[in-house]
């Protein structure tokens, strides 16, 4: 991992904990850090966590977390989005200022594992080697530059890499015009 690789995970790391995030959200389900800060390949300014609740009425836990997240000073805004049609609801805090610029912190609720990004994680964690990592890290640079590293982009690029051989950011492009996303290459 490189330096700066290093130093947004600690910076990350000191904004869970600073946020109290887990010791909030493990009074609900299982919560667990995924995407790059939980794969230690951070190019964008943002924390994805995933909690697993056991229960379906989502909208109380939410409540909940919402409430708690808007008692920490540095926290002005808190942003709900519904996807109960997909399987949860997002709690997004869009603007939280760390030493390296304004960081997005993400939390996906569920009641279903199936739609948490667990078992990517852990597979990734087995599989990426260190060309993996350094062409991921190239094409997320270069998608984060034009703006367009969002909306799930960083799992497409994971899966080009390791499932495909993607390892460059014209093989990239291409993937994703094999793939209809042509908006993207």
């Amino acid at each position: 991992m490189s330096e700066s690789a290093k130093s947004l995970k600690t910076e990350a790391e000191d904004i869970i904990q600073q946020l109290a995030l887990f010791e909030i959200l493990d009074q609900y389900g299982e919560a667990r850090l995924v995407g790059s800060c939980a794969l230690d390949l951070i190019v964008k300014l943002d924390i994805d966590i995933h909690l697993v609740v056991g229960t379906t009425d989502l909208l109380s836990v939410v409540d909940s977390i919402y409430h708690q997240l808007l008692e920490c000073r540095r926290v002005k805004e808190v942003r709900i989005s519904d996807y109960r049609d997909q399987g949860g609801v997002k709690v997004g805090v869009d603007r939280y200022p760390g030493a390296s610029g304004i960081w997005s912190i993400d939390i996906w609720v569920t009641d279903r594992v199936g739609t948490t990004g667990f078992a990517l994680v852990d597979r990734l964690k087995q599989e990426l080697q260190p060309e993996h990592r350094k062409a991921i890290l190239m094409i997320k640079e270069a998608y984060h530059r034009r703006g367009q590293l969002r909306d799930g982009l960083s799992a497409m690029i994971y899966r080009a890499v390791i499932d495909n051989g993607v390892r460059s950011i014209e093989g990239f492009r291409q993937f994703l015009s094999s793939r209809g996303r042509s908006d993207l290459a």
